[in-house]
């Protein structure tokens, strides 16, 4: 049985599981028993943006409160993200490290729940109450998959003002299977975003860079939009391996990559597009505005120094910048050309450059 067939099982046995708690605890309450099904088919799904709204719409009514809120954790950076919540005070994006909140803290480190009756005379009161609650208690919760940390919710607030023993068992496990489902969809789009990136730069592959860029031709054809392609190349990249290795020519691609993300707009697409040349699909752009971004590029990527034993060295990139024109171009390759030969034509000046192609 492979992994995906054991987190079925797991999951098909919390449900039944969870469905007989939920008879005994609440008898012929059918209501929320209905809920509790639909919430399981629902979250069921292979997207966290499509478990979201599910969760927003329902989750308070299965467990009988009236506030959550549901934070991704990062273990690399240590910090909480906030994937989301019906309190009204809270705004996404909303990130900090785990360190800023106590009750959070103390959860992720030890592994178990934290319940507070009272959160005003607690440890972890900061001496400003919330006008939205109407009682006091507070429950954090670290999401769990075989001792792997996913994430945090809380849950606060009811009309009947605390929480039973019944209440908390049950909670806990309704959580226990949210945290699968979560996790399930987590692990869904890590594989699909890996599946369309290079693995070195975490940029899109050329795949998935050229079916962007088809998508956006058709839309500039639709629409009458503009649209501009620059290509970028690493300059003498070879004398860069053969001189200092391919772990520091690799380096240098990361580092290209790193600046492309920074520098790039929300709308657009940074690629690599094969070996040392990369590409960034900018829509709603004229070549001008192309050029500005790639010179940003270049000159961030001119400061950076990299090291090697006792040396230091630079590099410089050269780029190419192409804008759509649907009465010459009939295809997105037409549009690759004329990039490719402006690139071209910035090598043979001399590199470290960018040039307009036409």
């Amino acid at each position: 049985m492979d992994s995906n067939d054991q987190i079925k099982l797991k999951e098909t046995r919390q449900v039944l599981d969870l469905v007989k708690q939920q008879k005994t605890m609440l008898g012929e309450s059918l209501v929320s028993l209905d809920l509790f099904l639909y919430l399981h088919k629902s979250i069921s799904l292979l997207h966290l943006d499509d478990i979201k709204p599910v969760l927003l719409e329902k989750l308070p009514h299965i467990l009988s409160v009236r506030y959550f809120s549901l934070f991704l954790f990062n273990a690399n950076e240590k910090e909480l993200t906030l994937a989301c919540s019906n309190h009204l005070d809270m705004e996404k994006p909303l990130s900090f490290k785990v360190s800023e909140s106590g009750v959070m803290q103390d959860a992720l480190n030890q592994q178990r729940y934290i319940f507070e009756a009272d959160f005003t005379q607690s440890k972890y009161y900061k001496g400003k109450k919330n006008p939205l609650f109407k009682n006091n208690f507070f429950l954090c919760v670290p999401l769990m998959i075989e001792n792997k940390i996913i994430g945090v919710i809380n849950v606060n607030d009811s009309a009947k003002g605390f929480l039973s023993v019944s209440d908390m068992d049950y909670i806990l496990n309704v959580l226990e299977f949210v945290a699968l489902s979560v996790s399930n969809a987590l692990l869904h789009e890590k594989t699909e975003v890996l599946s369309i990136t290079d693995g070195l730069t975490r940029l899109y592959d050329h795949r998935e860079m050229m079916h962007t860029l088809e998508k956006e031709f058709d839309r500039c054809r639709r629409y009458q939009s503009t649209l501009s392609l620059l290509m970028m190349d690493i300059d003498k990249f070879k004398n860069i391996n053969d001189t200092y290795g391919h772990q520091k020519g690799d380096e240098v691609l990361v580092a290209l990559a790193t600046v492309m993300t920074r520098l790039c707009r929300s709308n657009d697409t940074a690629a690599r597009y094969g070996g040392e040349e990369f590409a960034v699909i900018l829509p709603e752009t004229r070549k001008k505005g192309a050029q500005v971004i790639a010179e940003r590029i270049r000159t961030s990527m001119a400061k950076i120094r990299f090291a090697s034993g006792n040396q230091e060295f630079g590099v410089t990139v050269s780029g190419g910048v192409a804008e759509l024109n649907l009465d010459t171009m009939s295809s997105p390759t037409d549009l690759i050309h004329v990039a490719d030969r402006a690139l071209y034509q910035a090598k043979k000046d001399g590199r470290d450059r960018v040039v307009l192609g036409e």
